[in-house]
């Protein structure tokens, strides 16, 4: 993980434990897509993914799932859209061939972010309209307002083996 390419100063302030964790920025900051689309893949980069806006960019299975943020919602969302079921134990140890997201929720219990476990162990977050980063605990993008939160359920999904093709 590069961890020389920061945010900002003012943006890191929302994180308290981002330093900490160690982080790096991989990507420049897009407003087309958030951190519930960038956990169920890093192909999900073409919409918004909310259940509270209609339309113009954003996305939600609004024929299958309620327009809330509760976990029980997000855990749908991650099972219709990428084939994801809840985590049996419950935790963030990287397992060989196993890809997880961590679901954040508020003090109110509502969900405020996900994150998604790479092959090597390092967790990335898309951080709303900014940058997406590597962290390399799960912790890192956690904690109290402004923060995400408290990760409260993990979602798994056997890792997809890519293939490298002929050249």
């Amino acid at each position: 993980m590069d961890t020389s390419k920061r945010l900002p100063t003012w943006k890191e302030q929302f994180f308290p434990n981002l330093f900490a964790s160690g982080y790096g920025v991989t990507s420049v900051a897009d407003p087309q897509y958030n951190c519930i689309a960038w956990a169920a893949g890093e192909e999900n980069t073409d919409a918004f993914w909310t259940p509270f806006v209609v339309g113009g960019g954003y996305y939600w299975p609004q024929d299958k799932l309620p327009r809330d943020a509760r976990v029980e919602t997000f855990i749908k969302l991650y099972e219709i859209e990428g084939g994801f079921t809840e985590c049996i134990p419950n935790i963030a140890d990287l397992e060989d061939g196993i890809e997880k997201i961590a679901l954040y929720v508020d003090p109110n219990g509502q969900v405020t972010h996900a994150a998604r476990q790479q092959p090597d162990g390092i967790w990335t977050s898309k951080l709303g309209e900014w940058e997406d980063i590597d962290h390399g605990a799960v912790e890192g993008v956690g904690g109290a307002d402004p923060a995400y939160g408290t990760v409260v359920q993990f979602l798994q999904r056997p890792r997809a083996v890519k293939k490298k093709l002929k050249s």
